[in-house]
């Protein structure tokens, strides 16, 4: 083998690479690759966008409709004579009683069809649950109302009353404040169409039986949601009808995936019977119990499910109980079980099934598996009443429900959305089947089975080549944020086999969080708890030593450790663990000597070094508790209390952490092998689902080649202990880090201790350790500089120098796709105006002050006003309601008052007209002018954008912050000058039969006119976001390496902005090379590039960060151009 050993360090943006030979520690390899986490919120925006424009489109086709089924029914012919000034909400009141002309009625049906009310308050209101989204109280006054009441009724009582019917609005009525919201079901505006339609029918013949049909059908009517988009004449991969021809019942069903073990079965529903007895038994394998074998029995495990599946109610702490009954010992003997995100107790509880048992209608207790299963499968699948019963038909062909059981699970699937919810499982019915018997015949969880019964899953490129396929080994990973870090860890791998050859080790540690948010706070949090300790220690400790906030500097001076004892004093209640007795603080500070910290339990087993492992007792007691757990030593030492008053303390304290707590209390014989083992594999091994699929897949890979290449997935709080104690400092204000963890994570696997392990470290008749090599005995302290001391000389401080720093290297993921965001999706409306210093008429975007009665609206207004109130629209175009309306308002109302405390607050002085006479209203001299809710401005000069004008509109509509996609980079050898042409995603254009995007060489050539490149300017190369550039000083000398953001300031030639080569952003006025000068304010780096003296060079990189010069990428720029006569749309994500 080659004596290399491959160190990865996986996290959520970024994998850290180091290789170092493990015989002679030299450091081979080092870099740091940085990728976007594949975070879901990135497609919330795009998703929420796609959501309005289908609304938007969905609701012009209605209108369209309507207008079709008044023209087919000679009611209306000309839609142009319509007035637009009638109130529709006065017209659908009136129509409930009187008759409507042909107008109204199409106004008042009009109205209801733009605004038809919400179809799942409708599916809500059906089992009587009202608690919808954010609207529970809201909708079930609004559901009182409409007893007595249809929405327009009640719409138009709002409207006369407060002035305002639409939104989310708070009024005031009798000293409190009422919210309202105008949210009513689709139900009951289809109930007060049919009145309107069944009154107006009464008086013109016209209002037939089938015209009422078709509009209620054009009201309510929508696409089957599970049916998905297209048709039959329009297919679609995204909908059932597919392009291959096929029609699917279910979209969704597609959506499932598939068993890894059994290709060809779909997963199960986490609902079925059996993935919810499968996943009780696996945790229940997992526990460890006060048995003589440590495990739970068949006839337990039986026990216990039965015990389960007949409780109505049960919860982990209830279950806990129950086998703590069953085997005869305290809940605090039970371990093993998994933990939640708040460090509480998971466990699998038959919730569905038990769920299900309430049903009133079905005897659930009487129904086979197969079709528990098959029924958790259609409720996991359909979430609508529709849905549901078309499933069931489907599924259950002969009949098994009627309609009164069909109706009830329908209601039954609505008020327990939460628990279907919960999708699918990993594996699927057939494969569970196979397990469940040997989860309940031995006591082995389900990878060791799957193990053993030879049902690894191995990758199909095994006996083809001697990489792996990253895509197939992340198929099991279903959280998108790891898969994507594996895969790029995968690409790692494979890239080092191919320039280094076999390994003897890999070692991987993997992120802790799967969220790049998560790992913030985590981090954040776990910071901050510590601080927070910290300081509430020293402060108590201050308060009883001097009465002061802090202790006198004096006292840390040759006590190195007392700010860690004094953590552990605060912790531990001011007392000794091992003896129960008081510690002073000043006994602690003055009498050093008399206290130690000790390992609760050796370091020798559990190889933790944390504070989770550490207690503050008196020397004397721990001298004579030696290398013994405090169970085995306490009841046998002459000045100690009783384990039993240890473990009352140690339950009842709510300073120790979980783990503390695990370690004080252990009962289990650590002399015994498998015990050791079992800690080390806790503390050391990372056994996360995510980790050993890793870990499994790599091995089988190697296995599969007979190459002898060991794979391990460590910790990563022991790679932190190693840190610590070899004092390597954690910057994370660059991506140099990774790679440092990396190596450390490299040298871990030669470390002492995994020679040491695999030996009886304790003599316990001495109570001491024993060193393997001299038969020496040794200290605790002696042991861990021994386990933990590096494995190479000088190690550590390479890892500390500059020059290793500075030979690490980089590798980013380049964005080079072209199907991206191509704008801000806010349309803006433009105006052409004069505005400040501007000598012409310029084109400039219009704000809105949408409520100028809210306290951000005025703030905002004030802001404009007292800068320049010539940029309100109402200033130029209405200057008596501007002078004569509002600026009064603001010189007699005020715009500060003092609240409940007698502070001076800022208010709204438009708030406090309105509170006096209602709403402001434009001038007019009877004073009944429009009401003023908001008010229109001059914002900004319009800049890069994309025109989306209306036809026959006198002003620009627009689509700002256009995005950039890349930049071609010219020279131009007359002037010995580079020239840069960005070309943004908007440029491009969809061709529909093929899938791309092209450009137009026309357009290329007037974007590069635009941009300012010369017609005989020589093309080198392209640069996409996250490229490297290398930038020279031809006179000086002088470079740097940077990365390309993108073609920026679009009116300014050839500018692009750059980010730094090893860190995610620039320092404030940071220094370049001098041609370039320094960074702005705020770390932005805007620079022109198009100057005598300046070489560019592109730098591509692969995934080890290795970096080749591109001088030139040919002689054009690689594009698909298309002529003008095909057929092409703008697709705007």
């Amino acid at each position: 083998m080659s004596d290399l050993v491959l160190g990865l360090d996986i996290g959520i943006g970024s994998v850290g690479v180091g290789i170092l030979n493990k015989v002679t520690g030299e450091i081979i390899h080092k870099n740091s690759r940085i990728f976007p986490a594949a975070q879901a919120e990135n497609n919330v925006v795009r998703r929420t966008n796609r959501q309005g424009r289908r609304l938007t489109r969905r609701k012009k086709h209605r209108r369209v409709r309507l207008n079709h089924l008044f023209e087919e029914s000679g009611l209306i012919t000309d839609f142009t004579k319509v007035s637009i000034n009638l109130n529709p909400y006065q017209i659908r009141v009136k129509g409930l009683i009187d008759e409507l002309s042909n107008e109204e009625l199409f106004i008042a049906l009009k109205n209801m069809v733009k605004h038809r009310g919400i179809s799942y308050l409708d599916d809500a209101s059906d089992d009587g649950n009202s608690s919808v989204g954010d609207y529970a109280q809201i909708v079930k006054e609004n559901s009182k109302q409409l007893e007595t009441k249809t929405p327009g009724q009640i719409q138009l009582e709002r409207y006369q009353k407060y002035g305002q019917l639409r939104g989310d609005f708070t009024v005031e009525e009798d000293g409190k404040k009422h919210r309202l919201i105008n949210v009513f079901p689709t139900s009951a505006y289809r109930a007060e169409a049919l009145r309107i339609l069944q009154t107006q029918q009464e008086f013109n013949p016209q209002i037939t039986d089938e015209f009422i049909n078709r509009y209620l059908e054009i009201l309510t009517g929508k696409r089957k949601y599970y049916h998905g988009p297209g048709n039959e004449k329009s297919r679609t991969d995204y909908g059932r009808y597919r392009t291959s021809g096929e029609t699917l019942d279910n979209i969704f069903g597609i959506l499932i995936g598939k068993c890894t073990f059994y290709p060809e079965e779909f997963r199960a529903a986490k609902a079925s019977y059996t993935a919810q007895e499968f996943n009780l038994l696996n945790d229940l394998n997992n526990l460890t119990v006060p048995t003589e074998t440590k495990k739970l029995s068949e006839e337990q495990k039986n026990q216990i499910i039965n015990y389960v599946k007949n409780e109505k109610a049960m919860g982990p702490a209830k279950l806990f109980k129950y086998i703590a009954k069953l085997l005869s010992c305290d809940v605090a003997d039970i371990k093993g079980y998994r933990i939640d995100k708040s460090d509480k107790a998971e466990i699998h509880t038959f919730e569905a099934y038990r769920k299900m048992k309430t049903l009133e209608t079905l005897d659930v207790k009487k129904m086979v598996r197969e079709e528990l299963d098959k029924l958790a499968y259609v409720l996991t699948l359909n979430t609508e009443k529709e849905g549901i019963q078309e499933a069931i038909e489907h599924e259950f062909a002969d009949g098994t429900f009627n309609q009164e059981q069909v109706d009830e699970l329908v209601q039954f699937r609505k008020a327990n959305s939460s628990i279907f919810g919960k999708s699918w499982h990993n594996f699927s019915v057939k494969l569970m089947m196979e397990l469940i018997p040997e989860l309940y015949a031995t006591s082995e969880e389900q990878m060791t089975i799957l193990k053993r019964l030879g049902k690894q899953k191995t990758t199909s490129s095994s006996n083809k080549t001697k990489y792996i396929d990253e895509k197939q080994l992340t198929e099991e990973i279903y959280n998108p944020v790891v898969a994507k870090s594996v895969r790029q860890a995968i690409k790692i791998v494979n890239a080092a086999i191919k320039e280094y050859g076999d390994f003897d080790n890999i070692v991987i540690e993997m992120a802790r969080e799967t969220n790049e948010d998560d790992e913030k706070k985590a981090i954040q949090k776990i910071q901050k708890a510590n601080k927070d300790e910290k300081d509430a220690a020293m402060l108590k400790a201050a308060n009883q030593y001097n009465g002061k906030a802090e202790l006198p500097h004096s006292v840390f001076h040759g006590h190195k450790q007392l700010a860690t004892k004094i953590r552990l004093w605060h912790q531990q209640g001011e007392r000794c663990l091992y003896t129960g007795k008081t510690i002073s603080i000043h006994d602690l500070i003055n009498n050093p000597n008399q206290f130690e910290i000790d390992h609760i339990l050796p370091l020798s087993i559990t190889f933790d070094d944390s504070l989770a492992n550490k207690v503050l007792v008196y020397a004397t007691a721990n001298q004579e508790k030696g290398q013994r757990t405090p169970y085995q030593a306490l009841d046998s030492m002459d000045d100690a209390w009783s384990f039993r008053e240890l473990k009352a303390f140690v339950r009842d304290s709510k300073a120790l952490s979980n783990k503390k707590k695990e370690y004080l209390l252990t009962e289990e014989d650590i002399s015994k092998f498998d015990v050791r083992k079992k800690f080390i594999e806790r503390n050391l091994v990372d056994t996360r689902y995510a980790s050993r699929v890793v870990l499994n897949a790599l091995q089988e890979h190697f296995r599969a080649h007979k190459t002898d290449t060991k794979v391990s997935v460590v910790r990563g709080q022991f790679t932190s202990q190693l840190r610590r104690h070899w004092g390597i400092e954690k910057t994370r204000d660059t991506y140099h880090h990774h790679a440092v963890d990396a190596l450390i994570i490299a040298a871990s696997s030669q470390l002492n201790l995994w020679k040491k392990q695999k030996n009886t470290l304790v003599s316990y008749s001495e109570d001491q350790l024993l060193d393997i090599e001299t038969g020496e005995l040794i200290s605790d302290d002696e042991y861990k500089e021994s386990v933990f001391k590096a494995p190479y000389q000088h190690f550590v401080d390479t890892l500390k120098s500059k020059e290793f720093e500075d030979s690490i290297l980089f590798s980013y993921q380049v964005d080079s796709k072209f199907n991206r965001k191509i704008s801000d999706a806010t349309i803006y409306a433009t105006r052409q105006a004069k505005v400040g210093k501007d000598k012409k008429d310029e084109t400039y975007v219009l704000g809105k002050i949408k409520d100028i009665y809210s306290q951000t609206g005025y703030d905002a207004f004030i802001k404009i006003y007292k800068k320049d109130k010539s940029k309100f629209l109402m200033y130029r175009h209405d200057p008596q309601t501007f002078e004569k309306v509002i600026e009064p308002i603001l010189e007699n109302y005020p715009n500060k008052e003092l609240n409940e405390k007698g502070k001076e607050v800022p208010c709204n002085p438009f708030l406090k007209y309105k509170e006096d006479h209602g709403y402001i209203r434009k001038y007019s001299k009877k004073g009944n002018g429009p009401e003023i809710k908001s008010l229109k401005y001059y914002d900004s000069k319009l800049g890069n954008h994309i025109d989306i004008t209306p036809k026959n509109s006198n002003n620009k509509v627009v689509l700002q912050s256009v995005s950039p996609w890349r930049a071609d980079v010219y020279f131009n050898k007359t002037t010995g000058k580079y020239e840069i042409l960005g070309l943004k995603y908007a440029d491009l254009k969809f061709e529909k039969g093929t899938g791309t995007y092209k450009i137009s060489e026309e357009k290329y050539n007037d974007i590069k006119i635009k941009e300012g490149v010369d017609s005989d300017s020589e093309f080198k190369f392209t640069l996409y976001k996250n490229d490297l550039l290398l930038i020279k000083d031809t006179e000086t000398k002088e470079q740097q390496l940077f990365r390309f953001l993108s073609r920026t300031m679009p009116n300014v030639k050839h500018y692009v902005e750059l980010k730094p080569y090893d860190k995610q952003k620039f320092d404030d006025n940071e220094e370049l090379i001098k041609i370039l000068g320094i960074v702005a304010k705020g770390g932005q780096c805007k620079k022109g590039v198009s100057k005598p003296n300046i070489s560019i060079y592109k730098i591509r990189t692969d995934v080890l960060g290795n970096q080749h010069i591109i001088k030139n990428e040919g002689d054009k720029p690689k594009l698909d151009f298309y002529k003008k006569c095909c057929n092409y749309s703008y697709h705007i994500l």
